[in-house]
């Protein structure tokens, strides 16, 4: 019987728990994010990830703890990420009153209900040490919020790592 330690997103921050060949890896990882709507490119974030976890099969996952925020695997061309934009942007319509003022210092609802329609994380496989995602894609943050800031990206590793040899 194998029992690891799955780290969380608040593990120390490179942290490599190995058990047999297994492995599990986490990295916290910061994008700077502007004031409205940012599309922010966290794949070269993901495959330092995953060099620095020596994993060779196994799976990534990519999560954002922020309300606004929602993580997509889209082809990394600009007509199509402004489409996609737009499109959320079509589902709630741009606040109108002043930021509000709230104990948890979030913004407008308009930041939470936007990212609602996307996913807080995506899951990625990964074969001979590289990530299966098509050769345009790319792991994209979606930011709706309405201030300037670091955002969190909570990536987290975990499969085989490669046999070592025995002498």
């Amino acid at each position: 019987l194998l029992t690891l330690y799955l780290p969380s997103c608040n593990s120390k921050e490179g942290e490599l728990t190995l058990g047999l060949k297994n492995m599990v890896y986490v990295l916290n990882a910061y994008l700077n994010a502007t004031k409205g709507t940012d599309i922010l490119n966290a794949t070269v974030d993901v495959k330092r990830a995953l060099r620095e976890s020596q994993v060779v099969n196994g799976m990534v996952t990519v999560f954002l703890p922020g309300g606004t925020a929602g993580v997509v695997i889209l082809e990394n061309d600009a007509a199509i990420q402004k489409e996609y934009r737009e499109l959320i942007a079509s589902f709630v319509s741009d606040p109108k009153a002043p930021r509000p003022a709230r104990r948890s210092g979030s913004g407008h609802n308009e930041g939470h209900l936007r990212a609602a329609f996307l996913s807080r994380s995506v899951a990625i496989p990964v074969k001979d040490g590289k990530l299966l995602l098509g050769p345009w894609q790319e792991v994209l943050v979606f930011d709706f919020d309405d201030k300037v800031g670091r955002r969190e990206v909570c990536i987290h590793v975990m499969g085989e790592g490669a046999e070592k040899e025995k002498k």
